[in-house]
């Protein structure tokens, strides 16, 4: 979707009780004077985050014996990747920026991403929108979303927007517990894009400009176990953020 503007920005839409955003970025057509803006639809909140140091969070990994198959913290439906290698994150940082573009290519509405992220993750076409298959008939996403009989899930069953960061940061040491996309149909348990984990004090240190320079901020994630967390307006700034973490890494063991 184009929309004639005069400088890169955001464009607000109602969703419900938040305000989201459409992220903007400047696309000049070829042999035009002109330039107009490329609307990416992966939606965006109204959230102002801190990225400081989050002192007085309770940090330090869990004790083994209070983790299990399926986790640490107080939490549903969730399960351990902790000891992910960097090849590991690589992959689905790599997988998610994939995924994330795809659905991004084809919808219109925050609503719609939303929608063809579940689809894509859950493998469930009866998710997607209405008329979807007809008007891309061709779209490698009806090829990801199968029948609905798919055996395995895409990401390891983690959300498009927070697996790639619960895969970074597992890569570096921390204990991701739980993760939310935050979803525009209003189903979530987060109202915000979000990962909880735990992670030691100068591994936080080290995070910590990391985590400024992607947009994201700290928070406390106590409330569900001895967590921290990252939030961030958009899953745009956690898949940066991601990236950001294994790159550092991989720098400085070359480094050593």
């Amino acid at each position: 979707m184009l929309v004639d503007k005069s400088g890169p920005g955001f464009i607000g839409v109602r969703l419900g009780p938040l305000l989201a955003w459409l992220e903007v970025g400047v696309l000049r057509a070829p042999g035009c004077s002109g330039s107009y803006q490329e609307v990416f639809v992966i939606p965006r909140i109204d959230l102002q985050v801190d990225p400081s140091f989050p002192e007085g969070v309770p940090m330090g990994m869990p004790p083994e014996d209070e983790v299990s198959e399926e986790g640490y913290g107080f939490f549903r439906g969730v399960w351990d990747i902790s000891d992910a290698s960097r090849e590991d994150a690589l992959w689905a940082i790599k997988e998610e920026r994939r995924l994330a573009d795809l659905v991004d290519q084809v919808t219109e509405t925050p609503e719609e991403f939303e929608d063809v992220a579940k689809a894509v993750e859950d493998g469930a076409p009866d998710s997607l929108p209405p008329g979807f298959a007809a008007r891309y008939p061709g779209s490698e996403i009806l090829e990801i979303v199968g029948d609905g009989d798919r055996d395995e899930g895409v990401l390891d069953g983690l959300e498009i927007g927070v697996a790639g960061l619960s895969y970074a940061l597992s890569s570096i040491g921390c204990f991701p517990a739980a993760s939310c996309r935050s979803h525009a149909s209003g189903h979530s348990w987060s109202h915000r894009p979000v990962v909880l984990f735990a992670a030691e004090r100068p591994t936080v240190h080290w995070l910590e400009p990391l985590v400024r320079d992607s947009g994201c901020g700290f928070g406390d994630g106590s409330g569900h176990g001895e967590l921290l967390l990252v939030e961030a307006p958009s899953i745009s700034n956690l898949m940066d953020l991601a990236n950001r973490i294994v790159t550092k890494a991989e720098r400085q063991s070359f480094n050593r």
